[in-house]
């Protein structure tokens, strides 16, 4: 009989980022490694009660919300998921359903591992840092150790996060991946200005991910001006919802920069569209904005790994990236994009993103490179790989 896997992650729905995603592929690919693999998540993120996941991954256990797995027939739910696994992934902090799961593995002898998708990261720590402090000492610490490994997606992950833990945990480095593109860029590239002719012929500079101070998002915005001087047509697309959205319409509308309707194809506040909001798009209408994009940008005052990094690599789009996107330095090393400087984003981004449109040749080249660097070390495949070995070994020595 194949041993089980239990991954616990507090939403699963794809608006919530990248530990979603990470469940789904792993999950998909257990089988492929000899696991069965089952979910214990909620229904946070969810607009329909969560009724659309559970059709989509029946292997899972799905509780209304994360106070649910405290009490009640919530937490027992909670005790027959973890009893019935062989090994608990934990996915992310700060989750009462994660806390609640870590406890039922300990008292039952059920081995598990806690990845904290960069929650641990200095700038992570300091929202809410005072909250986070005293639920860190009460609750969060004893997950942590008592975890069997501590996932970290890079080793920047994982040195952002010692100072924190005090202690030498036991750990390993698992990157993460990105799927391939569904078609070939070029056609993809094609169906994406086919439903927005407004944007073909222009440079697009893309942000894909959550509408979040975090990402600063606004950086973009506020770098059109500048880049527009020297190329007039230069348009920021984003891709994604979230609580930054309302301001960087205001935003951009402040500074005259016109905002494109992506239903009707026209400009609203500007003769010129020089801003698209495209929302949240998933599948195949994803993978054409990131075709058809000539550069991507995160300007991210923290991310672990970031998934929509890779993905924009695997289309052959160059990266422009702060230090603090943990995958910066392989990217920038590679050749695969530029650095952004975190103590000016705006002005840099401008310039590195001026610097490549005025170089095609330069711009080739770092998209060659950028294919090169994902197929090489950013897949799913590579990712599942590694983390069912590190399943393997655990259950070696917790027969």
């Amino acid at each position: 009989m194949s041993p089980t896997v239990l991954h616990v992650t507090p939403y699963m729905a794809a608006e919530a980022g990248g530990p979603p995603v990470v469940v789904d592929r792993l999950a998909r690919r257990a089988r492929a490694h000899g696991y069965t693999a089952q979910v214990l998540t909620t229904a946070s993120y969810t607009s329909d009660g969560g009724a659309a996941l559970a059709q989509r991954m029946p292997a899972m256990a799905l509780l209304p919300s994360q106070r649910a797995a405290l009490t009640g027939i919530g937490r027992q739910s909670v005790v027959r998921a973890v009893d019935s696994a062989d090994i608990v992934h934990l996915h992310t902090l700060w989750s009462p359903l994660v806390a609640t799961a870590a406890r039922a593995a300990r008292r039952r002898g059920v081995p598990y591992i806690l990845a904290m998708h960069g929650m641990l990261d200095p700038w992570s720590m300091e929202q809410k840092g005072l909250r986070k402090r005293i639920y860190w000492t009460l609750v969060e610490r004893q997950v942590a150790e008592g975890a069997t490994r501590l996932v970290y997606t890079t080793r920047l992950e994982r040195e952002r996060a010692t100072g924190r833990l005090g202690h030498q945990a036991a750990s390993a480095i698992l990157p993460l991946g990105a799927d391939a593109p569904p078609a070939p860029p070029l056609e993809l590239a094609a169906e994406f200005f086919a439903g927005h002719p407004g944007l073909a012929g222009r440079p697009l500079l893309l942000f894909l991910g959550r509408l979040h101070p975090k990402k600063r998002p606004e950086a973009l915005i506020a770098a059109l001006p500048s880049l527009r001087a020297a190329h007039a047509q230069a348009t920021a697309v984003f891709v994604g919802t979230g609580p930054s959205e309302a301001g960087l319409r205001a935003q951009a509308a402040a500074a005259g920069l016109g905002i494109l309707d992506p239903q009707r194809n026209q400009t609203k506040h500007g003769s010129d569209a020089a801003v698209a909001f495209l929302g949240h798009l998933e599948g195949r209408t994803k993978w054409q904005a990131l075709a058809a994009a000539t550069l991507f940008a995160l300007p991210s005052r923290q991310e672990n790994f970031a998934i929509a990094v890779a993905e924009a690599l695997r289309c052959g789009v160059p990266c422009l990236l702060t230090p603090e996107v943990a995958i910066a330095d392989q990217v920038i090393a590679a050749g695969a994009g530029r650095p952004l400087d975190p103590a000016d984003p705006v002005s840099s981004l401008a310039a590195q993103s001026a610097a490549l449109l005025d170089c095609p040749a330069e711009r080739a080249k770092a998209a060659a490179a950028a294919t090169a660097l994902a197929e090489r070390a950013f897949t799913w495949p590579s990712c599942a790989r590694a983390t069912y070995a590190l399943y393997d070994e655990i259950l070696a020595r917790n027969p």
